[in-house]
Parts: structure tokens; sequence; C-alpha cells
């Protein structure tokens, strides 16, 4: 009795970390023009970073989540806008694009 319990608990616990890993969305790397939101772009009534991408032909917006890393890279992109590489996980918030980046330097050309 006691190992079948034992052996159900730990079929339990594997499950419950598998489904954990499985259910984290992957990190994606985006290259493009990185912008501030409100002074280059005119999209917010508030510094944001963003990076610009060329998706099939159009330009996509990804906002940048506020997040400590984003914060501190801001000034690199508010008054100029950059080449950058950014790493993180994207997700849709309000009909737009935001990526929380785990990533951003700057791409020389």
């Amino acid at each position: 009795m006691k190992k079948s319990s034992l052996l159900a608990l730990l079929s339990a616990g594997l499950l419950t970390v598998t489904l954990a890993f499985a259910a984290e969305p992957a990190a994606v790397t985006l290259v493009g023009e990185g912008q501030c939101a409100k002074c280059s772009l005119g999209k917010s009534d508030t510094c944001q970073n963003v990076v610009v991408v060329t998706e099939g032909g159009k330009e996509q917006i990804y906002y940048l989540a506020q997040n400590a890393l984003s914060l501190k890279f801001h000034d690199s992109v508010c008054t100029e806008t950059k080449s950058i590489k950014v790493v993180g996980v994207v997700k849709d918030v309000g009909g737009k694009k935001e990526i929380t980046a785990t990533s951003i330097e700057l791409v020389k050309k």
C-alpha cells in the first residue's frame, strides 16, 4: 500500500512539473529599430521602449514591458532610433504586441 501511494505521489509530482514547463511560452528574438513610443512614434502619452520590426513586408510594433531591464535601456533609444536585438516572451495586451525582455542589446550595422 505504501509503495502504490508513493508511486502515485511521485507520478503526480512529475506530471505537475511537466505541465509547468510545457505551459511556459517560448522566448523569441526580435531585431529591429528601437524607439520611444512617445518621443519618436507619438503613439503614447508616456515614454516606453518599442522595437519596430518588418514582418511579411509590414512594420510591426512590439512594446517592451516596463521592467528593470527595459527602463534601464530606455535612455539609449528615447531621443534617437537605434538598431536593437530583444529576447523575451511576446503576448497580446490590449490589442498590442508586448515583449517582456530578458535581454536587450544594440546591434552594430
